[in-house]
């Protein structure tokens, strides 16, 4: 016959036992909610930091830094942010079960725990080997991701040499290369859990026989024997599980220490104040420029008055694009001055911003006309439509309006209205001192014609870089010179 204190007991205990599970659950849930939270403020400042740091700006193929900001940073949240989490919740538990353990025994919880942070020197030896096949697995990443790239732009040029066999051998060696370094990377990182979980278990084997020991020489309870070896159990588990989020951490490690040297853009690059600048002149004196004991210009000196229209040809690979730089003050003559002068004969130093550009490969973005001109600032459509009739954009406002989204690259675009875009930018800006780089080398003789047509005659400033000048045009510019032997020289 059960007893009535016996129900009301077994009662309590499964109503405490449905209170712990909920509770647990509820702390579950909680637990989620708050390494979400992490997860998104992870994603939303790593990736918004990105975007205005020196990132952008590094040197290296857009394929790498795409590779870099879905894949890398996939697998710094996945075994960083995620298993620091995991770790801290084995971490509690290891402490909880410890708790229980020293209060049943201290001495032999303190055996237990000796043999089973020997398993923790396991990441430590493995670490070198998980971050070097994390490296390999990111390098080969960025590879496939590049393939991908020229892949999905140059098909039709594939298709039309009939090469789709050899990118198809080149595509899934890529593949093949990528997936073979994930799986080493997964190896490595099971090599390393598989030895810690060998030291923990077979170590926590020789605490076990201690305890025995101690049990039959009557210095331990039994009671006492099997608290600690269940506790003890748990402890072993946790201290395996932070070794192996130890280790998946010391994968992410290569891609924190590239994240640690990411710098901020400075103030001046992040302002969005319009730059405007007036000037008289600009001027280049006895500039000589060169890199790694190889000199590109040798005391080069020109002057480039406001309105001028000036004309550099050469040979490729002489020199000019880099005088074009040394002019816009992005990078830095070894000898010599460039120099702004203000209407007041002040001299400064040029800015990159003080200048627009047109190079052979236009910058379209994949938006609207009016988002191609403004680049997101807030202009009206006053200013708008003046730029455009100046650059001879109108018969594509006309065709499409302000706000119909451009294609990628602008392929819904011909030559001539890229370039019109990019001379109604610089109108639209201010830009009134212009750099322009091979800027109608891509363009057919008439719109090509017809681009420069209006570049001389507006009263934009222009320094010009182009080897195919009809001689009609030639004549129209201020001054030719050219660059040769790392001389620059007056032709006319």
């Amino acid at each position: 016959m059960v007893e009535a204190g016996d129900k009301r007991r077994v009662v309590l205990e499964v109503c405490l036992i449905v209170l712990v599970i909920f509770l647990l659950t509820v702390a579950r849930y909680f637990y989620e909610r708050t390494l979400n939270r992490n997860i998104y403020l992870f994603n939303k400042n790593v990736r918004s930091d990105l975007l205005s740091s020196d990132f952008v700006k590094q040197k290296g193929p857009v394929s790498d830094k795409l590779s870099f900001v879905t894949n890398d940073l996939e697998l710094v949240e996945n075994n960083y942010v995620k298993e620091v989490f995991n770790l801290i919740t084995c971490v509690v538990n290891l402490l909880l079960c410890l708790v229980m353990a020293i209060n049943a025994n201290f001495i032999l919880t303190f055996v237990f725990m000796l043999f089973s942070i020997i398993s923790a020197i396991a990441p430590e030896i493995m670490a070198k080997r998980v971050m070097e096949s994390s490296r390999a697995w990111s390098a080969s990443v960025g590879k496939y991701t590049g393939f991908m790239s020229d892949y999905l732009k140059h098909i039709d040029l594939i298709l039309h040499y009939n090469a789709m066999p050899f990118f198809l051998l080149k595509g899934n060696k890529a593949i093949t290369e990528t997936a073979a370094a994930k799986q080493k990377r997964e190896n490595t990182i099971a090599m390393s859990n598989l030895l810690a979980g060998i030291l923990a278990y077979s170590l926590s084997f020789l605490p076990i026989g201690i305890g025995i020991l101690f049990v039959l020489d009557k210095r331990l309870p039994l009671s006492s024997f099997i608290m600690v070896q269940y506790s003890s159990s748990w402890i072993v588990n946790s201290i395996l599980a932070i070794n192996q989020s130890m280790t998946t951490i010391n994968s992410a490690k290569p891609l924190l220490t590239k994240l640690a040297n990411i710098k901020e853009l400075p103030q001046s690059a992040l302002s969005d104040e319009m730059t405007t600048i007036d000037f008289k002149d600009l001027q280049l004196n006895d500039v000589s420029f060169g890199y790694q004991n190889k000199t590109i210009i040798q005391n080069a000196s020109l002057t480039v008055n406001r309105g001028d229209k000036i004309l550099l040809t050469g040979r490729s690979g002489q020199g000019k694009s880099t005088l074009l730089k040394l002019m816009a003050n992005i990078i830095h003559p070894n000898k010599g001055t460039v120099e702004l002068v203000e209407p007041d004969g002040k001299a400064i130093t040029p800015q990159p911003d003080y200048f627009g550009e047109v190079n052979q490969d236009s910058n379209i973005f994949h938006d609207t006309l009016r988002f191609n001109l403004t680049l997101g600032r807030n202009f009206s459509d006053q200013e708008i439509e003046r730029a455009i009739q100046k650059a001879g954009l109108t018969p594509l406002m006309q065709k499409i309006g302000l706000d119909t989204v451009i294609k990628e690259d602008g392929t819904n675009l011909s030559g001539g209205e890229k370039k019109r875009i990019e001379i109604a930018r610089a109108f639209l800006y201010n830009r009134n001192f212009l750099l322009i780089d091979e800027g109608t080398a891509s363009l057919d003789p008439q719109t090509a014609h017809e681009i420069h047509e209006l570049i001389l005659s507006s009263n934009l400033t222009v320094v010009e870089i182009d080897h195919h000048i009809p001689e009609d045009l030639q004549s129209k510019f201020t001054r030719s010179y050219k660059l040769e032997d790392k001389k620059l020289s007056l032709i006319s």
